[in-house]
């Protein structure tokens, strides 16, 4: 399933949900099944959703999963704090392959600041009306240098007098 493009397994997973390598990104053990498109939003939204990722030393990457509500309807914030040591960057891969860009870069004065001996990041993220509800992971990567640890919270907002709950 390599062979298929980027694009052409994001169309695939829009049009039709099923249980193939091409929605997963390809070569994941794990099944996709349509009811990983809904979620259960009282349980997601606005709990901060919180991992302590270890990476070892060199290039390495560590994950964790997420439970999105509707990103249509709630916004949402990242926090990333590593050691200043590390450069990481962060993306969220949604269940059905669609790859959100959440930080470059630890280094990036837009969104980090140094406290002491570490970089918190603060990135916030408005409604996504293009993406859709599940399980998506978080990773965190790093290219090179020391073993870190790095916390990453995602937390999704319900918007002041929201009142439906979707």
């Amino acid at each position: 399933m390599k062979c298929i493009n980027r694009l052409t397994a994001i169309a695939l997973c829009s049009a039709v949900v099923l249980a193939v390598p091409a929605c997963t990104g390809g070569g994941s053990s794990s099944r996709v099944t349509p009811s990983q498109g809904k979620t259960r939003t009282s349980a997601a939204a606005e709990l901060p959703q919180t991992a302590r990722l270890v990476l070892p030393a060199g290039r390495s990457s560590a994950r964790y999963q997420i439970t999105a509500p509707s990103p249509a309807n709630y916004s949402f914030d990242v926090t990333v704090k590593a050691p200043a040591s590390a450069d990481i960057s962060v993306n969220i891969s949604t269940w059905y392959g669609a790859i959100l860009t959440i930080l470059d870069s630890t280094r990036d004065k837009e969104a980090c600041s140094r406290r002491g001996a570490e970089d918190i990041c603060v990135d916030r993220f408005p409604f996504l009306p293009a993406q859709r509800a599940g399980t998506w992971t978080v990773i965190a990567s790093k290219r090179s240098g020391p073993a870190a640890v790095v916390h990453a919270t995602v937390t999704f907002l319900k918007p002041a007098g929201f009142q439906n709950g979707v």
